[in-house]
């Protein structure tokens, strides 16, 4: 989101543009404190038993300070209520904010967590909490609840790993007072950061095509985006693209060839030509009906993108919008109202496109929902804002 060229001060700014966006079901019109962190981290609950262990539904559950761990197959048998479908919870609360995003490597063991104040901090959407400054990035071990900390060069929101489960990389957003401007890569396994490379003012998301080979950085400040080629980053890396107000969440359709994005206050989305990857072209764009569209999610066994939708007006109920992927046609649906309100950032969908979960930050609820018969129901846990992200193991 952007909120950066009214040139006000920043704590004015911030204050300004909350209250200008409550139209929009955007909660809280005070300015956030600042505070510190340091520390440990350990893990608690758990299902007792030793059976196999059930595949895992992770969200970051970011002023909770924490990871939740919960049971894909309670999630989805359509009654378990949160209570049964915890397994653990991982204490991150060493770390402030908290956790706001989230990705699993290809083995499922290990967790990438980006922790900041995002966007949240200098625009608050969610009731004006007191969000801390800070941030870092940490990987986690889902098994034991270690986690060790990697200092990018800003502070990191948006996350993509590599296929092969060796890189990660992250979009450097920063925060209020200390903007972000870089793309940072990151061995896994050593936790060390291998590059740097600067990419313009306010990079949130950072997407990988599914052969790895090709990626793409949105660039807020420049309503548009990057693409680069990972053998070489810093120099295969396009100018800007232009894509519209406020290019948000992106994802790359199917193979390297089309790239869709998300225009947060354009209320629409824009389809990439992305086969010259050192030339992309932008091909269409068009209006998504139901709300304020940020994260994407292509789902390649459905053909179809989800878009979670903010809803415009407070006190309604957020959206999902499946985007019907056709060649270069794209057909957004009616959208279906969600269980939870605003502000979701993605959905997050299972390996064979049964299942989609969303997260809800604004009133802690997370949606569950059948791809297959549209039927959806939500839990909640949390006492903070959270759940912010959502990632499952393949």
């Amino acid at each position: 989101m952007k909120w950066s060229s009214l040139g006000l001060p920043a704590a004015i700014r911030g204050w300004v543009l909350t209250c200008s966006f409550v139209a929009f079901g955007f909660l809280g019109c005070a300015p956030t404190e600042s505070g510190g962190g340091t520390g440990g981290t350990g893990a608690t609950g758990g299902a007792g038993g030793s059976g196999p262990a059930p595949r895992l539904v992770v969200t970051a559950d970011w002023l909770n300070q924490s990871l939740t761990l919960l049971d894909y197959a309670k999630l989805t048998d359509g009654e378990s209520d949160a209570e049964a479908s915890i397994v653990r919870t991982i204490d991150l609360s060493a770390w402030e904010p908290g956790p706001l995003e989230v990705e699993l490597t290809p083995d499922g063991k290990t967790a990438v967590v980006s922790v900041g104040p995002g966007f949240f901090d200098g625009f608050s959407i969610i009731g004006s909490p007191d969000v801390p400054s800070g941030g870092t990035l940490l990987v986690v071990d889902l098994e034991t609840g270690e986690a060790e900390s990697i200092e990018t060069e800003d502070v990191p929101m948006g996350i993509a790993i590599s296929p092969d489960g060796a890189l990660a990389y992250t979009a450097n957003y920063g925060m209020t007072g200390a903007p972000g401007d870089s793309l940072s890569v990151i061995d896994i396994a050593s936790r060390e950061v291998v590059e740097e490379i600067m990419v313009g003012s306010r990079p949130e998301q950072v997407r990988l095509s599914p052969d790895g080979t090709l990626g793409a950085i949105n660039v807020t400040s420049e309503d548009g985006v990057r693409v680069f080629q990972t053998s070489d980053i810093a120099g295969t890396l396009t100018d800007v693209v232009a894509t519209g107000n406020d290019s948000s969440d992106l994802t790359f359709i199917d193979g390297n060839d089309r790239l869709v994005v998300a225009n947060s206050l354009g209320f629409d989305v824009t389809l990439l030509d992305t086969s010259n990857p050192s030339e992309p072209v932008a091909i269409q764009s068009f209006i998504v009906q139901g709300g304020v569209p940020y994260g994407l999610t292509f789902v390649p066994s459905r053909g179809l993108i989800l878009a979670p939708l903010s809803p415009v007006v407070v006190g309604l109920p957020a959206n999902l919008s499946t985007i019907e992927v056709d060649g270069d046609i794209l057909r957004p649906s009616l959208p279906q109202s969600l269980p939870g309100s605003s502000f979701p950032l993605t959905a997050a969908v299972d390996a064979d496109g049964d299942f989609a979960f969303v997260a809800h930050v604004s009133d802690n609820q997370f949606s569950i929902i059948d791809l297959e018969t549209g039927a959806t129901r939500a839990i909640s846990w949390l006492a903070e804002p959270g759940p912010t992200y959502v990632a499952v193991q393949r």
